[in-house]
């Protein structure tokens, strides 16, 4: 309990609810009490696997987050453009093999809209190139010919995202991604559309990848 010296408003020593009145060389304190820390609870199986899912797939989008702002527009009033994708992907991003968990490639949509895929999509893989080429005849049936064209390529062995080294439209029917620098060998290929305006998209298409020219 607190001892009050001077009056209801003067200094007090000891104990009084969540403070310590105390005094050094004359001079009265008051602190509040040390919170005891409790120990980190060690999250449950179910807890752990959320846990790693939400880091892998975050980790995943954020380098993105850019080309997301755009391709996502139309979900973002009230997100950013990473937590929207996120939101998109999170129910069918995983693939589940015991106790490992890893990301499913094939299924991850980076853009979302009414705008139309273009069809016969092909990817190849020359030297430090990766070449992908698409129908150009889809302008007219929810696609117009100056939609632009977003290709992507992800390497997992060095986590690095690449893209088209210029800006392409849907009538050109070819885009080139640029690899210098990049020693893994294991590739995943999509690409979608966005109008001029950047208002609509299109769906996200993954392209398996040939090692030569089809």
């Amino acid at each position: 309990m607190g001892i009050i010296k001077k009056g209801i408003n003067g200094p007090f020593k000891g104990k009084a609810g969540s403070v310590i009145g105390s005094s050094w060389k004359k001079i009265s304190y008051i602190k509040g009490l040390q919170l005891k820390k409790s120990a980190k609870r060690k999250p449950s199986p179910e807890q752990a696997i959320q846990q790693q899912r939400f880091k892998l797939l975050n980790d995943f989008l954020r380098p993105l987050s850019q080309i997301l702002e755009i391709s996502l527009k139309p979900l973002l009033t009230k997100t950013t453009g990473v937590n929207a994708a996120f939101s998109l992907n999170y129910d069918h991003a995983f693939l589940v093999d015991g106790e490992h968990t890893s990301l499913n490639y094939k299924a991850m949509q980076f853009s979302h809209g009414s705008l139309c895929t273009a069809g016969a999509e092909k990817a190849w893989r020359e030297n430090d190139q990766v070449t992908v080429t698409w129908h150009t005849k889809t302008y007219g049936m929810g696609g117009e010919m100056d939609d632009v064209a977003y290709a992507l390529v992800y390497c997992p062995e060095t986590d690095r995202f690449f893209g088209s080294t210029a800006e392409q439209i849907r009538q050109d029917g070819m885009a080139t991604v640029d690899l210098s620098g990049n020693n893994g060998t294991e590739l995943h290929t999509w690409l979608f559309f966005v109008d001029k305006r950047q208002k609509r998209a299109s769906p996200t298409v993954y392209i398996p990848l040939s090692s030569s020219k089809p």
